[in-house]
Parts: C-alpha cells; structure tokens; sequence
C-alpha cells in the first residue's frame, strides 16, 4: 500500500513537466552507465596508493560478478508485478514486464560500488549516492517499487563482502591478478 502511494506520487510529480520526465527517463535507463566509467577511470588514474586502490576495484569486480549471478538466482523464485503494470499506469519507457524485484540495476550498482564505499569512503559515498538515484529514478518512472529499491541495495551487502573477502586472497595467491593490477599507469 505504501509502495503503491510512494510510487503513484512520484510518477505523477515527475510526469507533469517534460524536463523532469526526461530526465527521469534519463537516469532510469543510463545512469548506471556512469558507475562502472568511474571505476574505470579509477584504475588508471596515476596516484600514490595504486595497488590499493586496485586491489578495491578488484573487489569491486568480483562484487559486480556475484551480482549478475544473484540477479539471476533470484529471477528465478520472484514474480512481483511492476508497478505500471499493477497499477494500470504507462510506464515512463517502454519496459518488459518481467518481475519487479529485485531491482537488478539497483542490486548491481550497489554491489559494483560497495567495497570502494567500505575501503574508500570519502569517493564511494558518491558513487553510493549515484546508485540510489538510478533506483529512485526507476520508482519515479514506475519501473520498481521503493521496497525493490531498498530489498536490493540490502541483498548487494552478500555481494559486496564476498568480493572484499575473496579480493585479498586473489591478489597474494594468484601472480596473474598481481599482474594485472599493475597495468595501467602507476
């Protein structure tokens, strides 16, 4: 029921302009895009700490991996109605019709960016930040419901410790990973 309220409320808000429909559609649908550009960017910044910091977009990798796997898993046991659909209301963008939660865009990008936000605070509570507003931006276009949003930002903290746990291992175990977090400028 509040789901239903929270999400019928935000739609109509953001639907009554056209700038604010657009850039909702925007975020919803690209947003996530700018997480994994701004790791990527981080792994070949040329700063001190360099294999630290690598070693944390490591366990952001691997974080973003146990994601896609749980997104999967998860699609298999869940078929909640999108919010347009149960609530007779067009979404914003087309969309499928597929199960609402978990929210993949939102347990993705929080996973991908979990370990920097545990290792590297100060630059990971940004990208943190990023992540929410994608979510928020798929509630206010109707897509996911505001319980989708927060079941699976609480469901990315499995992926997130799994990848700060197995990055260290990698990294002394496995001379390949040791390598490969040498690439790049240092």
């Amino acid at each position: 029921m509040i789901d239903d309220i929270a999400v019928l409320t935000l739609y109509h808000w953001v639907s009554s302009g056209a700038f604010l429909t657009q850039l909702a559609v925007l975020l919803a649908q690209d947003g996530i895009v700018l997480l994994p550009l701004a790791l990527t960017t981080l792994w070949f910044v040329p700063r001190r700490a360099v294999l630290e910091r690598r070693q944390v977009l490591l366990a952001c990798f691997l974080s973003l991996v146990l994601a896609l796997v749980l997104v999967g898993v998860l699609s298999l046991f869940f078929d909640r109605p999108r919010p347009f659909v149960a609530l007779g209301i067009p979404p914003l963008f087309p969309h499928d019709t597929d199960s609402s939660f978990p929210s993949d865009h939102t347990l993705v990008g929080v996973s991908l960016v979990g370990p920097l936000l545990w290792q590297r605070p100060r630059l990971g509570v940004w990208l943190m930040l990023w992540a929410f507003l994608v979510g928020f931006a798929r509630v206010v276009t109707a897509i996911h419901y505001p319980s989708d949003i927060l079941g699976s930002a609480a469901l990315a903290v499995v992926p997130t410790v799994v990848g700060l746990l197995l990055a260290s291992p990698l990294v002394s175990r496995l001379a390949i990973v040791r390598w490969l977090l040498t690439v790049g400028p240092t």
